[in-house]
């Protein structure tokens, strides 16, 4: 089966609800398509999503290195998905977005060839259905706290907060005012490393004790969430300090405590898959992300992956969670705070290129 055609598709998907962080607010997600057709008429759809901030691709950088790397793998055999990864990865430096949209659509072809899901093939269904790790925060307790209780009525369980939106001590009472009710929720928090190494000192002795899961890059430097690892009491994640392989390996021993692996710092299922693996080799937990905003084919490669990880004891998050327009009809959403896992061929999502356009502003 040889690769006949890599087309690119940047598309714009509009969110339901800002989403805030702490140094941006999200309206909308550049994100970019790819459609691989094969020679059997056998098509596969991957994602990348723009991510200045952990991978440094805007979506024209995106669109523009799978334009490149397209043309290199055309005619190439679409099954060899492990080596045109591998030789993706020693051509170009970087790129993990792109190489990563390529290869979740070559994950997608051969599952479609087989007739089964792309869990199949990555080690198979250790869980068929997926509790969906939704965020809030707005820096505001009591408005946290309405969106909390709402959420949990909806049957979401697990929760990350978006921090470093307001002063740390106005987010700490978020927490503790959430804690008050939370129940059997999962409770975990996220600064995309907002904060200097002892502001983030100062607000885990202010939320010890409240049943935090995990807080997540508190700070930007990986020396810095290391000095706090050896001594915090609340289980600290690293995500924009473990953007590569050896990254993660070099946080064996530290005190950290997990990791947010995503398909576009990782390099598709192939590397997110790879990542799990060395995560469980060396104690790390893994949180499993999508960025923001992702359309149902980007979410889809996340629950598969999800689906056969030997486990997500940090969460997972696929991001169709929050975006009001999709390129599916049967778009991948959570139903009462769960995602069950696509059972249909490849990623088991159907493309409507027509809603693609759509998206394109065409």
């Amino acid at each position: 089966m040889k690769i006949t055609s890599v087309e690119t598709f940047p598309i714009s998907l509009p969110l339901s609800k800002p989403v805030q962080m702490s140094h941006v607010t999200i309206h909308v997600s550049n994100n970019v398509l790819v459609k691989i057709t094969t020679d059997e008429g056998v098509v596969g759809w991957g994602e990348g999503v723009e991510a200045m901030d952990v991978t440094g691709d805007n979506q024209m950088r995106i669109k523009a290195s799978i334009d490149d790397l397209g043309a290199r793998i055309v005619g190439r055999d679409a099954l060899a998905r492990t080596a045109i990864w591998a030789d993706l990865r020693s051509a170009v430096h970087g790129n993990t977005t792109a190489i990563g949209a390529i290869d979740i659509a070559l994950h997608d072809i051969a599952g479609k060839a087989a007739g089964v899901p792309v869990h199949e093939m990555i080690g198979g269904a250790n869980r068929t259905e997926i509790p969906a790790l939704t965020l809030l925060g707005s820096g505001r307790p009591d408005a946290d706290l309405e969106t909390f209780e709402e959420k949990m009525a909806a049957g979401f369980r697990w929760f990350k907060l978006k921090l470093g939106i307001a002063d740390p001590a106005v987010e700490a009472e978020t927490f503790r005012k959430i804690s008050e009710v939370s129940g059997d929720a999962v409770l975990s928090g996220d600064t995309n490393a907002g904060w200097s190494e002892q502001t983030a000192a100062r607000f885990i002795r202010e939320v010890d004790g409240l049943g935090i899961r995990f807080l997540e890059q508190l700070t930007g430097p990986t020396d810095a969430m290391v000095r706090l690892a050896a001594w915090s009491p609340v289980a600290l994640c690293a995500d924009e300090s473990a953007k590569t392989f050896d990254d993660i390996l070099a946080l064996r021993g530290t005190g950290i405590a997990g990791v947010s692996l995503k398909l576009i710092k990782h390099v598709g299922i192939t590397g997110v898959m790879r990542a799990a693996a060395i995560c469980d080799a060396i104690g790390l937990a893994v949180n499993l992300a999508g960025k923001i905003a992702e359309s149902s084919i980007a979410a889809a490669a996340n629950l598969h992956c999800a689906a056969a990880m030997v486990g997500t004891r940090y969460g997972c998050s696929p991001a169709s969670q929050s975006i009001s327009a999709d390129v599916t009809d049967v778009p991948v959403l959570p139903v009462n705070g769960t995602f069950v896992v696509p059972t249909g061929p490849g990623l088991g999502v159907d493309v409507d290129e027509t809603m693609v356009r759509k998206l394109m502003g065409s």
